[in-house]
């Protein structure tokens, strides 16, 4: 994982201020130890004055420069300069340059492979050049070349300063690699950190969306984290899950709307006037739109036309008389072609030419045959200033078939009546039988209809879980398994006719198996409390599994609970990767306090 330099700062931040304590510690001890050694030689006066100018340059160049490693170079060069001061000050010491090797380990803190440069630099000048001075001291009988004290001997030769300055750029070089080392250790961390804090706000937001799911928030925008498996797998299911609870509202709006629909029509059966009025005010309401009419087919001899028998618009009932021959302007056309004309964004002039409506100006004009079986017995117009969903126009197409078979009906009834006057009674019953027998098939069809959706939503539902890869059990309230799909099958290592029979408690602890708290947790879900949150279980080999899950209480026809439906996913690898890097973290702060 590619990490910034605005993501390391806080991580390197807190190494720098270690860093700084332990190398101003040692530059402390340093100008202390420099009055120290003033008493070997009497040399206070450079103890003292090259300590305070030392100590003096990496402070204020520390506050001057702050967020800035510039202090690391400085304090580079300070320690070689105390270096320097702690040679002249005991005339050549060789254990003098050893204070060189120190200040290398405490800038090794900082984790900057540079930071050795500036006292690397000194250090060669200052070899070199009081070395060879010394050399000219002795070399020419110069007092004060020989008094730079360099080394305690005479002087040194070339092989020796060759010696001394590679072992020196030797444990420079060494230096340099671990702290690099060091500084890639601190990189890949960070990113373990970073990559471990984006996991963990991946799970909050897969379990905040988790718990929208589970309460029926499916409009809850989720921005899913790139390479979010579970992440994915939880949109998906939210999406399935959405579908199914449209398509379940939709035949919901079409089942209660054909239900009440088929209830005016049995009871307006005997009157088409009643009949048209009643149906299109009902649909007016039901689908929220603005107007509609209901056109008969009337016959008089030879003479066929369409008359307005119902309208209704804007709340309250239109008294039109309304005569439209077959085949004139929309109406005419439909009835002609015995099939639906959907108008969108018609011009605000079109409607009063060629609408049976009047001078409405809608945007979205509906017109369908009344027809059972291609025989057509009018046209319902319906207009509304928003666009019909598809499955308001299969309703309505439902609708018009119910409305033809009674029309057609109502039709026969009255044919019935002319032509059989004298045996009324007859007519009666037939009426009576033939009104028994419809009421008992659209009975009968609607139980099977009923019977149909149910077993289809509920192998949608199924099916929908299944694929989703969330987990599902079922128990009755006193907790005994009665069904479980493959994922929790999976999960949990049984297969599924070891599980049916048995109790909740084998997927938990013995112990709280037996505790109050686990008998009073199966009380509230018998009392119709649903729970959710994250559990600990165990499979059938005894491996912890570490569950996010949801137990819903479903009711049997008496409002009773009877079934506790349980949904779960699976965190484990989520808390183990958790547990790993609090572990990682805990052995970096570890290494940093050393």
């Amino acid at each position: 994982m590619a990490i910034s330099k605005e993501q390391l700062r806080p991580f390197f931040a807190e190494i720098y201020r270690k860093s700084d304590v332990v190398v101003e510690t040692l530059l402390i001890g340093y100008f202390v130890l420099g009055i120290g050694l003033s008493f070997f030689y009497d040399t206070f006066l450079v103890g003292i004055g090259v300590g305070v100018l030392n100590l003096a340059l990496y402070f204020s160049s520390k506050y001057a420069f702050k967020n800035s490693r510039l202090n690391q170079y400085i304090a580079s060069l300070v320690a070689g300069i105390f270096m320097a001061q702690f040679i002249y000050q005991m005339h050549g010491l060789f254990e003098m340059h050893f204070t060189a090797f120190i200040a290398i380990i405490a800038l090794i803190t900082y984790q900057n492979k540079y930071a050795f440069i500036p006292q690397l630099l000194f250090v060669v000048i200052h070899h070199s050049a009081f070395a060879y001075i010394q050399y000219l001291g002795y070399a020419n009988e110069n007092e004060s070349y020989q008094q730079i004290y360099f080394t305690q001997l005479d002087y040194m030769d070339f092989q020796t300063f060759l010696f001394h300055a590679g072992l020196y750029a030797l444990g420079v070089a060494l230096a340099s690699i671990y702290a690099h080392n060091l500084e890639q250790n601190t990189i890949e961390n960070a990113e373990n950190i970073i990559e471990l804090q984006k996991r963990q706000e991946s799970s909050a937001l897969n379990i905040d969306f988790a718990n929208d799911i589970a309460n029926g928030k499916f409009d809850t925008e989720y921005h899913k984290i790139e390479g979010d498996e579970l992440g994915a797998a939880l949109e998906e299911m939210r999406d399935n899950l959405k579908s199914s609870s449209n398509r379940e509202n939709q035949e919901k709006f079409n089942n209660v709307g054909i239900a009440e629909v088929s209830e005016i029509i049995r009871s307006n059966s005997e009157k088409l006037e009643d009949l048209s009025y009643q149906v299109v005010s009902y649909l007016v309401k039901y689908l929220k739109i603005n107007q509609g009419g209901t056109f008969i087919l009337m016959e008089e001899g030879d003479d066929k036309w369409l008359e307005l028998k119902g309208c209704y618009a804007y709340d309250r009932k239109k008294f039109m008389e309304k005569r439209i021959e077959i085949g004139q302007g929309l109406i005419g056309q439909s009835f002609m072609e015995k099939d639906m004309i959907y108008i969108k964004e018609i011009p605000e002039d079109y409607v009063t030419i060629t609408s049976g409506l009047g001078e409405a100006t809608p945007t979205h004009l509906v017109i369908l045959p009344i027809k059972n079986d291609q025989i057509i017995e009018g046209v319902l117009e319906l207009a509304s200033f928003r666009e019909f969903k598809q499955y308001e126009l299969d309703f309505l197409t439902k609708v018009c078939e119910n409305m033809a078979a009674s029309i057609i009906s109502a039709k026969v009834n009255t044919r019935t009546k002319i032509l059989y006057e004298q045996s009324r009674q007859q007519a009666e019953e037939m009426r009576a039988q033939e009104e028994e027998m419809r009421q008992n098939m659209e009975e009968l069809s609607a139980t099977q209809e009923e019977m149909e959706r149910k077993s289809k939503e509920t192998e949608n539902r199924i099916q929908a879980i299944n694929m989703s890869g969330i987990g599902s059990i079922e128990f009755d309230v006193k907790g005994i398994i009665t069904n479980a799909n493959n994922t929790f099958c999976d999960l949990m290592k049984y297969e599924k006719e070891e599980l049916i029979g048995n109790h909740h408690r084998i997927f938990v602890d013995p112990e709280y198996a037996t505790s109050d708290d686990y008998r009073q947790f199966w009380a509230d879900l018998a009392n119709g409390n649903s729970k959710q949150g994250q559990y600990l279980h165990y499979d059938k080999i005894g491996k912890p599994v570490h569950l996010f899950g949801a137990y819903s209480i479903i009711q049997n026809e008496n409002g009773k609970p009877s079934t506790v439906q349980k949904f779960v996913v699976d965190i484990s690898e989520q808390i183990g990767e958790i547990k790993s890097l609090k572990k990682a973290n805990e052995l970096l702060t570890s290494k940093l306090d050393i």
